[in-house]
């Protein structure tokens, strides 16, 4: 999983920035920040993340969507515990799904599935609790 390892390297170490980046453009320039270079270095580490893990693990990768919502709920916005907070969250929800998957039923259910019926709801929630939210600053 070098591309994971490389990503996670670049997305921690940029992590500050990207607090800084969530200020807005011009406050980013302000402190030094270049936004788009940011923004690209970003977008190139995370889909090397998203595409290594979704190649090796299918579609249960998708817990990387739900995973960093929840964690952003509980501890809020700042990076720098949100990253870690999110990848060791992330391996425990996956651990406790898999020995779920294997011990509920006398055959196994596929993980995939499993991890759909618990977090395609909270992602529903999420959704609709966004859109409310954008529609009420409006």
């Amino acid at each position: 999983m070098v591309p994971v390892a490389c990503g996670l390297v670049a997305v921690t170490a940029l992590r500050w920035r990207i607090d800084v980046l969530s200020l807005g453009d011009t406050d980013a320039l302000a402190l030094g920040v270049n936004p788009a270079r940011l923004r690209w270095i970003l977008i190139i580490a995370v889909s090397l993340m998203t595409a290594a893990t979704v190649a090796a693990c299918g579609v249960i990768g998708w817990v990387g969507l739900v995973i960093p919502h929840l964690v952003r709920l509980v501890l809020g916005p700042g990076h720098r515990t949100l990253i870690p907070a999110s990848f060791l969250l992330g391996g425990a929800y996956l651990l406790l799904v898999d020995l779920l998957s294997r011990s509920i039923t006398a055959t196994e259910v596929p993980v995939g599935i499993l991890t759909a019926i618990l977090g395609a709801p909270f992602f529903v929630y999420l959704l609709i609790s966004q859109t409310r939210k954008e529609t009420a600053d409006a």
